[in-house]
């Protein structure tokens, strides 16, 4: 396939016809890939005080390989996905089967009796993967774990480096990474160690320079080669050297122990229970791994990969397998890359990766047996450094100070108390890094007064005047995001400082508005309470707009939203609450009185010029809801309130309409259309009973030829009309700059 943009439904279309064969042979290559690493994870699992289980232990890591394998072949959106066990589960597995064994052996069991307590809490933790990773896909809920800030999933990865250079040290020496495995290891035979450091340094050697495909058997051949080389050349038998566990038990299938034939009266089920936050633990890994192996597949092959379905796949093939007692495994990216350059553009290769697992366990057995250890041991080193070098060396160069020292903390946490403490300190420090990073957001998405922001109720110019003149007596401040207690202080702070520097005298309005506030904490009503206090306390009117349902119903059982309170539904009401108040302390509140005279305008034209104007002039009164003009009317006259109030709405499709502006006394309306000769663009109606006057495109012509003087001093008062909205259209542009 070329076109790498194709959808995924594009793309299974074209994969059912393409040729077998690159689907088989790529499907082989990756099976014996997934064999030789699950091999290694048995071995991690079942070594120290348990590397005599091994052989008992092998064959449900096997088993594990194949389910896992086919059921993500036919179940991943990705349909060349590979499956199985994976390191950084597997290292977590370690400390889980090493801490269960050692809290039986406590109890007295006996050596049968430990090893059915480890096998069933290996399925309990692959099942509790399984069940965890599911429900998170039948939810559509795996983008919630991809907020696990970096340098805690940086953390987690990093110790398991650790975690897997300690199982690799325990498989040789018997012994966890520390001073006694450091001792062992001089007193170990140098085929032990030797063949473990030539597969490590052929790896290290050779990645970037083979094929990726290629990695993985040139080092483990590597090692292979000069294990039996050196065999010979010592003289030993494979027999002596497996009873030096330097070579695998010969060990069939039948071995296998069912989760359901182990003898349930010899488990431990104590030691189980108190190792279930590990199970948790792993579930929380694995979910994290499947995300950022899918995730680096979708990218690197340019197939749009669906998270969700990737967990109910990796859900299921554990499910599966821990009936079977295996162990956690998911999608590997470094085999699924390996599987598509090796050719592979279908879920075929999967099935074939998974049937040929089957068929090693079912049919060779005793190819196991050949595989030496320490060739194990060397991938081990191999995948730890990885991890290390990833997280504890190149990040310091990607993260920032305090990012990379709490990886380094986090590791250091899973190497003196485990893997669960670890864990706990990450959500610990998830949680404090989002307080701190979003407490550095400010709740604040901006700050007005009466100056800067203003109500879509056109005023007078004198009424604007007299606004513009109390403009500081409005605090206002628009409010966003999710507030907390961190925010809410930082907001309570910021309005304090401005009453301080505020000339506006008292009483001020305290205007906050909510209309981008997608949710409160409960902590929040304190910081609320307090700031109602501090406004009781000097005078001031708080006025809350745009509350959400939810906060509104918080706020109102914090006792917050008392009768002192005010509430709107949006800004724009309440600010001409705010606006109506000011101009009634200015004394210049609207009057109810009869229609007498055009007063309105009368400081802007002269007396002989209004009285001629007048003559030009119809009155008209308007009863509350009666249009003055529709949209699409013809522009035919201009009108100019007297006392009331009138709305410009625009008609919407479902019937309804949205408010544009409101104009009262003083103010002219239609002036636009009249001077442009276009439809009218909206409707106006009465909001109360309005006086107004009438004055027609006729009528104007005509005094235009009789009166040029009073023309040009009406043409001059709707000149200072418009020059009053650009001056405070202006004055909240600066402000928002």
């Amino acid at each position: 396939m070329t076109d790498k943009t194709l959808s995924l439904n594009t793309t299974t279309r074209t994969d059912a016809a393409t040729p077998l064969a690159p689907n088989i042979v790529a499907g082989l290559l990756s099976g014996l890939v997934t064999l030789c690493y699950s091999i290694g994870y048995g071995s991690m699992i079942f070594s120290g005080n348990l590397s005599h289980f091994v052989n008992v232990g092998m064959p449900i890591t096997l088993v594990s390989c194949g389910i896992i394998a086919l059921v993500v072949a036919l179940k991943s959106s990705l349909p060349f996905s590979i499956g199985g066990p994976d390191s950084n589960a597997v290292a977590l597995l370690v400390g889980l089967a090493a801490g269960v064994a050692a809290d039986a052996t406590a109890t007295g069991l006996s050596q049968n009796g430990v090893l059915v307590t480890v096998l069933a809490a290996l399925a309990v933790s692959t099942l509790v993967t399984g069940a965890a990773l599911y429900l998170v896909g039948v939810s559509r809920r795996s983008s919630v774990i991809q907020f696990l800030p970096y340098p805690v999933v940086g953390g987690f990865l990093g110790g398991t480096g650790y975690l897997l250079l300690s199982g690799a040290m325990r498989m040789l020496t018997g012994h966890s990474l520390g001073l006694p495995a450091i001792a062992t290891l001089a007193e170990l035979p140098w085929l032990a160690w030797v063949p473990a450091v030539v597969v490590c340094a052929t790896l290290l050697a050779a990645q970037g320079r083979v094929k990726p495909y290629a990695l993985a058997p040139l080092g483990l051949g590597a090692g292979i080669v000069v294990f039996f080389v050196g065999m010979s050349a010592i003289g030993q038998a494979p027999e002596q050297l497996r009873e030096a566990g330097l070579l695998f038990a010969r060990e069939p299938l039948s071995a296998l122990q069912l989760p359901l034939m182990l003898p349930r009266q010899q488990i431990d089920w104590a030691a189980i229970v108190a190792h279930l936050p590990e199970c948790l633990a792993v579930a929380a890994v694995s979910a994290l791994t499947i995300l950022l192996n899918s995730s680096g597949a979708s990218l690197a092959t340019g197939h749009d990969a669906d998270f969700n379905q990737e967990m109910r796949a990796a859900g299921l093939a554990n499910l599966l397998a821990g009936l079977t007692g295996g162990i956690v495994g998911y999608q590997s990216m470094s085999r699924t890359m390996l599987n598509t350059r090796a050719g592979a553009t279908a879920r075929l290769s999967g099935v074939v990766a998974g049937l040929g697992c089957f068929a090693v366990i079912a049919l060779f057995p005793g190819l196991i047996a050949w595989f030496p250890k320490p060739v194990l041991v060397g991938l081990q080193l191999y995948l730890a450094w990885g991890l290390l070098r990833e997280w504890l060396i190149a990040s310091y160069r990607k993260l920032g100070l305090a990012d990379y020292l709490l990886v380094l903390l986090i590791v250091a946490v899973i190497i003196v108390e485990g893997v669960v403490a670890g864990i706990v300190l990450g959500i610990a420090a998830a949680c404090a890094l989002f307080v701190f990073n979003y407490a550095r957001i400010s709740a604040i998405s901006r700050e007005f007064d009466g100056r800067t922001y203003h109500s879509n109720v056109e005023r007078s110019i004198g009424d604007t005047e007299r606004l513009l003149a109390h403009a500081d007596a409005v605090v206002g401040t628009c409010l966003q995001g999710f507030l907390f207690f961190g925010t809410a202080n930082l907001m309570l702070r910021r309005v304090s400082e401005r009453l301080a520097a505020s000339s506006g005298g008292s009483p001020r309005f305290i205007v906050l508005d909510f209309r981008k506030v997608s949710g409160l904490d409960v902590s929040t009503s304190a910081t609320f309470l307090r700031l109602k206090q501090r406004a009781k306390a000097s005078g001031d009117t708080l006025v809350f707009t745009g509350l959400p349902p939810r906060a509104h119903d918080m706020l109102a059982r914090a006792g917050v939203l008392t009768d002192n309170i005010h509430v709107f539904g949006d800004l724009d009401s309440g600010l001409e609450w705010v606006e109506d108040l000011l101009l009634m302390r200015a004394g210049t509140a609207r009057e109810h009185s009869t229609f007498r005279s055009l007063a309105a305008i009368m400081p802007h034209l002269s007396g002989k010029a209004l009285a001629r104007l007048s003559a030009y002039m119809e009155p008209c009164q308007l009863k509350q809801g009666q249009l003055l003009f529709s949209q699409g009317d013809a522009a035919d006259a201009v009108y100019i309130i007297e006392r009331g109030r009138v709305t410009v709405s625009l008609p919407l499709e479902d019937g309804k309409s949205m408010r544009l502006r409101s104009y009262g006394s003083g103010t002219i309306v239609g002036e636009m259309a009249l001077y442009t000769q276009q439809p009218r663009s909206a409707d106006v109606r009465a909001d109360e009973p309005t006086a107004a006057w009438r004055l027609t495109y006729s009528a104007l012509n005509e005094l235009e030829i009789e009166d040029a003087d009073t023309a040009r001093q009406f043409h001059r008062f709707v000149v200072m009309v418009l020059a009053s909205r650009l001056t405070v259209a202006n004055e909240a542009a600066r402000a928002a700059y």
